[in-house]
């Protein structure tokens, strides 16, 4: 069930499944932290240093969404495959959305939020603590035909015009007025934030921001894709291209960075102000700490062929499980409990909680070898056929959108 479309059969880049399996770790690990409190306790530079990695995750994550398209969709679409690939595509869109539907009445039923409001998030109309990145993964994934559509006609010329256009109209699009009161409220204000990010209501990136950095990640997908050739000159034109885009992003960042005031970028990223805010040095900086990552891991776990990240990637293969049922967890936490030491024993407790639950659930999704024993055969094909029946309405409701080609 994961948003990402690597669970293909192509062939599998150890370092890009590793790296965004780290980037979801570091982004739920975040989500934890906040909801026990753990950063209002802890100041100083370490903490702030922390938080500034970590808000580095959600451009990872996205930017690698991209890549992915371009490393097993973007060859199906060439081959004529479009069809199958949009449906796909187009069943995961709607996976996400009833996930995020299931997260969003789960803080309803916490209390955490007014029935009234509920709704105008299950309408896209409000914002959520921590479940946005599944309604905008919905948005995404309808939209990523259209996006390899684009690169298969125009080439990647024109994905990187739309990755270098939308941060470079930041002045632009911050100057847009605000949307108008609808019944004499606000209710425009959240929905046109997360669309476009001409406010700062809705946690960054917006939709539009956000489609950016898959753009910029499926130039990242073709440089990794041609690193990893058999021939001498592909990976030469691999290094290239992931060559310019490092420079091209370290340079932007330097460029947009305070320099008058270092730290205080620092901390504006950390704090989320310059993300909420869809900075393009916010996406400059995510994508150059993305870029050396990938490198990095690449040449370990796709080189070299080191399998100690094997461990986790569990989470790139349950990340939509991930996302949803472990912010589902952080909601139905009881408001107050006693810690030991504060709230970070207890973030760290349902931290370890939210990594065995995707765990156990990828190992429930595996099929069942035939040397294990009765019950768990029993339990997992049980599980199986569970989810398998609450996926037919979704395929037949994608088939009748895209019917199968002829």
């Amino acid at each position: 069930m994961p948003p990402n479309p690597s669970r293909s059969s192509a062939a599998r880049i150890n370092g890009v499944d590793v790296t965004r399996s780290l980037a979801i770790m570091l982004a739920m690990l975040s989500h934890t932290l906040i909801q026990f409190d753990v950063f209002e306790a802890w100041h100083g530079p370490t903490a702030t240093f922390t938080r500034f990695a970590i808000q580095t995750a959600p451009v990872t994550f996205i930017c690698l969404f991209g890549a992915m398209l371009e490393i097993v969709y973007a060859p199906r679409f060439a081959a004529g495959g479009a069809e199958a690939a949009t449906r796909q595509l187009w069943t995961r869109a709607l996976q996400c959305y009833l996930l995020y539907a299931l997260t969003v009445i789960a803080l309803h039923v916490s209390g955490g939020q007014s029935l009234g409001y509920t709704i105008r998030c299950l309408l896209m109309l409000g914002v959520t603590p921590y479940a946005d990145i599944l309604k905008f993964y919905a948005l995404a994934l309808l939209a990523a035909p259209l996006l390899l559509r684009m690169r298969l006609r125009h080439g990647l010329g024109a994905v990187l015009l739309f990755a270098v256009a939308v941060p470079a109209a930041h002045p632009l699009l911050a100057q847009l007025p605000e949307p108008p009161l609808l019944f004499g409220r606000d209710y425009l204000q959240k929905p046109a934030s997360f669309l476009y990010g001409g406010t700062s209501e809705a946690g960054g990136p917006s939709v539009l921001h956000g489609l950016a950095l898959v753009a910029a990640g499926m130039i990242l997908g073709r440089g990794v894709r041609l690193l990893l050739s058999a021939e001498a000159s592909e990976r030469r034109r691999g290094a290239l291209v992931l060559g310019l885009m490092l420079a091209t992003t370290a340079g932007a960042s330097a460029a947009l960075w305070n320099w008058q005031a270092p730290y205080q970028t620092v901390v504006a990223i950390a704090d989320m102000s310059l993300r909420n805010d869809n900075h393009p040095i916010y996406a400059a900086i995510g994508l150059t700490a993305t870029l050396l990552e990938v490198l990095l891991a690449v040449l370990l776990f796709d080189r070299l062929g080191r399998r100690w990240g094997k461990p986790v990637l569990f989470l790139g293969r349950t990340s939509l499980f991930t996302f949803s049922f472990g912010n589902i967890l952080l909601y139905l936490a009881p408001e107050r409990l006693p810690a030991l030491g504060g709230g970070l024993p207890l973030a760290l407790v349902f931290f370890a909680i939210m990594l065995g639950q995707s765990w156990l659930f990828l190992r429930l999704m595996t099929p069942v070898s035939p040397e294990a024993s009765r019950v768990w055969t029993r339990i997992a094909t049980g599980f199986q056929r569970l989810v398998r029946g609450m996926q037919r309405p979704v395929d037949r409701t994608v088939s009748r959108l895209v019917p199968a080609s002829a």
